[in-house]
């Protein structure tokens, strides 16, 4: 039941995307996952939705949905972005039964002044065990990339992502521990 919950927010976030101005798609791979991103403005505010899905070979399948409002720390034109918001997370490990979690965090993104082509980013959502729900006791994504920007709308990166949860009260199990090759494209 959940699991239709969770596919009919992610329709809703994907037709609030055709009647948006801009979107960017994510793609990565590692040696044992792959995972993906769709992002698009909802508002002309910085309110942006997210649909995204990592599958590892042999610990996990994870999908998410999510809201960030994203600006410029500072006056318009800065070189660092960041976003704040909460992502609810579909979590089906491999041996123990599935889970959900809302988790909140952030992302940001510097692009260096005097090198526009590179920039740094990271992204940390985090959910304890009060907004864990099923199985799940508490749950962990991060990232962190080095990203050169190969056309206007299309960057190339190379970054560390680290996913983990802690299930029926055992302890925490790394889901995803790797070094990702990826691309993103905006239009």
């Amino acid at each position: 039941m959940r699991l239709y919950r969770a596919a009919a927010l992610s329709l809703a976030l994907a037709s609030a995307a055709f009647a948006a101005r801009a979107a960017d798609v994510d793609f990565n791979l590692a040696s044992n996952a792959v995972a993906g991103n769709f992002t698009t403005n909802l508002t002309d505010t910085g309110l942006q939705g997210t649909l995204g899905f990592m599958h590892h070979t042999d610990r996990a399948d994870i999908f998410d949905a999510g809201a960030d409002l994203v600006g410029n720390a500072s006056p318009v034109g800065s070189p660092l972005i960041f976003g704040i918001g909460a992502k609810f997370f579909y979590i089906a490990p491999k041996g123990f039964d599935n889970g959900e979690a809302l988790g909140v965090g952030g992302h940001f993104r510097w692009t260096i002044p005097s090198y526009n082509r590179f920039a740094v980013g990271g992204e940390l959502y985090y959910a304890p065990n009060i907004v864990a729900f099923q199985s799940a006791d508490r749950f962990l994504e991060s990232r962190v990339t080095a990203n050169y920007q190969i056309l206007r709308n299309a960057d190339a990166y190379i970054g560390y992502r680290y996913v983990s949860a802690s299930f029926d009260g055992a302890p925490s199990r790394t889901l995803d521990s790797s070094v990702i090759v990826g691309f993103q494209l905006s239009f």
